[in-house]
């Protein structure tokens, strides 16, 4: 799976969680990754009440397993205003991927590109950089550099 510009959302303007994933739903419709926004947001829904997907240092990983997802993959946001989230830290949230797969992808595919998107996020460098970059194409080809396959 490649990573591409039009995978990234910078200034985006939500105010709370469930504004966001409403938005991130609309997104990967316009991204190819589903053809249900109600479906995508639902799931993204269920899956944050059974526990929280906010991490730390204002990141979130929310995640979605649905059959109205068309091709397992990722989008990556960038707010204008942190939001509340449940995080570890008790920290707001700025920065935010969104990882979808369908459910013939729920197994190893699915794990493999959470546990890549979350190693990097484990280490300064791979945030610091991530947020000091302003352009959707530098982002991505920093992505694929980093968490690519």
């Amino acid at each position: 799976m490649k990573f591409t510009a039009n995978d990234v959302f910078l200034d985006v303007d939500e105010q709370s969680v469930a504004s966001f994933l409403e938005f991130a739903a609309k997104a990967a419709k316009d991204a190819g990754f589903t053809a249900d926004v109600s479906e995508l947001k639902r799931s993204f829904l269920e899956r944050e009440k059974e526990f929280s997907t906010g991490l730390e240092d204002g990141f979130a990983i929310p995640h979605a397993k649905t059959a109205a997802v068309l091709k397992p993959g990722f989008l990556y946001f960038r707010l204008t205003q942190p939001i509340d989230w449940q995080t570890y830290d008790d920290q707001p949230v700025s920065d935010i991927f969104t990882l979808m797969v369908p459910p013939e992808n729920a197994g190893d595919e699915h794990l493999k590109m959470l546990a890549n998107l979350s190693t990097a996020l484990l280490e300064d460098d791979f945030k610091v950089k991530l947020r000091e970059l302003t352009s959707r194409k530098a982002i991505a080809d920093f992505i694929n550099q980093k968490i690519g396959e």
